[in-house]
């Protein structure tokens, strides 16, 4: 009886007393705590990421907002130029037509004998023997007789026209001139297989034997084109092919050789680039990715000396993949510059 009991009195617990002998363990409760402390921590840890990715984000954000600003200034400034430049031709052609009408209209003499003529049509005495042959040619010739005015009017105008059609054209062609770009094969690093003519480069599997100097890269597998430029719109194509590790664009000549490298406008580098399913342009502090379907198989490097400009084209459907702004390049040499990773080959 007092066992049946007290095991009812138990059954009364708000807690059953086995659930309450666990929770009262130290061990268990420790190992409780722990776990819990653990799940806190690991809440925290994916806040804190998120947190990090949220403000990476933002900061990609401003920085390709900032240069899309950029490069919205630039195309305002460029088309306003253009414009000014299109209003001046057509005013300036504009003076060159007036001229010349006036011209013509000066030039034209009329016959003397006009109001005789009248006279002579109104009283129905009108004698068409007066008007032969002859002096038809001479009020002809007189009225197609060109005044000096009137000629320098029309080559000024002609060589107007001429002057802005060639203009227009090499401005639509982009004054860029291709160049013959060859491997300098005393910047390779020792891995890169360098074709005989200069015209190609691979990543081989072993050293190659070459003498070290300060011009050659080491460790990064990189090499520079043979010929610089300090000055000119130059521009050159590779064919990338299906690889996936390269990066093709330009250097200063000062740029580090020896040691890590960073591959950025800091670095005194303008490229762009993939690595495996990444395909992007090497901007600074961080890569600007595009689309995988943006990979091209050509590019064209374009350099502008001047303005400080490097175009990336691809070269089969013309496409412009990426363009640097204001780039430091005044009073500097600048070289075609490449990268090239195992499994691919960049051919000139």
């Amino acid at each position: 009886m007092h066992i049946r009991k007290v095991k009812d009195n138990f059954s009364l617990l708000p807690n059953p007393p086995f659930n309450y002998s666990l929770w009262s363990h130290p061990t268990l409760r420790g190992l409780f705590l722990l776990i819990k402390d653990k799940v806190k921590a690991e809440r925290q840890k994916i806040a804190s990421e998120f947190k990090q990715l949220h403000q990476c984000l933002e900061e990609q954000e401003c920085l390709l907002m900032a240069r899309l600003g950029e490069l919205e200034r630039q195309i305002e400034t460029r088309v306003k130029e253009k414009a000014d430049k299109l209003s001046k031709r057509i005013f300036h052609l504009d003076g060159l037509i007036r001229e010349k009408e006036e011209s013509q209209l000066s030039g034209c003499e009329f016959p003397q004998d006009t109001g005789d003529i009248l006279g002579r049509c109104e009283k129905g005495k009108f004698q068409q023997k007066e008007w032969t042959s002859q002096n038809l040619e001479k009020a002809a010739g007189v009225c197609s007789k060109k005044p000096p005015e009137l000629e320098e009017a029309a080559r000024k105008l002609q060589d107007a026209s001429t002057t802005a059609l060639r203009e227009e054209v090499e401005e639509s062609q982009g004054l860029y001139t291709k160049v013959n770009v060859t491997l300098d094969p005393d910047t390779a690093q020792s891995r890169l297989i360098l074709a005989e003519d200069g015209k190609s480069v691979m990543q081989g599997a072993t050293q190659q034997h070459r003498p070290d100097s300060t011009k050659r890269f080491d460790p990064w597998p990189c090499v520079l084109g043979c010929e610089g430029f300090d000055s000119g719109r130059p521009c050159w194509e590779v064919e990338v092919g299906s690889g996936s590790c390269w990066a093709v664009g330009v250097a200063l000549e000062s740029v580090r050789r020896k040691g890590p490298i960073d591959m950025n406008p800091v670095g005194g580098i303008w490229a762009v680039g993939q690595y495996k399913e990444k395909f992007q342009a090497l901007t600074s502090p961080t890569p600007t990715p595009f689309l995988p379907s943006m990979v091209p198989r050509r590019v064209r490097v374009c350099l502008n000396h001047a303005e400080g400009q490097v175009t990336f084209v691809n070269a089969d459907n013309e496409a412009t993949i990426f363009t640097f702004l204001q780039a430091t390049f005044s009073g500097k040499r600048i070289y075609p510059w490449f990268w090239v990773g195992k499994g691919s080959q960049l051919k000139l």
